[in-house]
């Protein structure tokens, strides 16, 4: 072979190895990019899931830390995932029993209430023992979102566990109230600056 065929072979094979890089380059940036975790996303995991799938169906490896489109972090029994990267960012945060089952799902801001209203006068007439009726028949449903969701038991459905936080108005910390039941029954209650 003469030293123009070799160097004419060696210019194509660097050609096709860089070409190659860049395409696995371009193709790892890509599924970085196509990362987002959205209420949809949290809304859609349902209990029971084993943490591998669950981070695989949240996205996760496609996921940065720090990313300015979001991202999740496993935290061995718990998998959090955020919206953006910014302060106050909407998130969610998945549970896990000892055997890696989805027991529990929390999250911050993924929902907002559609019409925030509560009113102290609301909140002094829920009492502890009432059942979930008997709470949106005296507090605004509207005001509140369901934050907290869980099966303790899992994987029996006995003894869940709801906690419901409902705003008085719009805004970064709005005057508040939190209520918890276990298997559909109050079981305690919070409040923080209503009138």
């Amino acid at each position: 072979m003469n030293p123009t065929a070799k160097v004419s072979r060696f210019l194509v094979a660097a050609l096709a190895t860089g070409a190659a890089l860049l395409t696995t380059a371009a193709s790892a940036q890509a599924g970085a990019a196509d990362f987002s975790f959205t209420p949809e996303k949290y809304s859609r995991l349902p209990f029971g899931t084993a943490k591998a799938d669950a981070w695989e169906q949240l996205g996760g490896a496609l996921s940065r830390p720090g990313s300015a489109d979001g991202w999740c972090e496993d935290s061995g029994r718990s998998i959090t995932c955020w919206t953006t990267s910014s302060d106050y960012a909407p998130y969610g945060t998945f549970s896990f029993t000892e055997d890696g089952k989805l027991w529990k799902k929390h999250h911050e801001g993924l929902y907002e209430p559609t019409a925030p209203s509560i009113r102290l006068a609301h909140y002094n007439q829920v009492q502890v023992g009432m059942t979930e009726a008997q709470l949106w028949s005296v507090v605004p449903r509207d005001s509140c979102v369901l934050q907290d969701e869980g099966y303790p038991n899992w994987p029996a459905t006995d003894g869940r566990i709801q906690m419901y936080w409902c705003d008085a108005s719009t805004g970064l910390f709005p005057p508040n109230a939190r209520f918890y039941l276990t298997d559909g029954t109050v079981t305690a209650k919070y409040q923080r600056s209503l009138t």
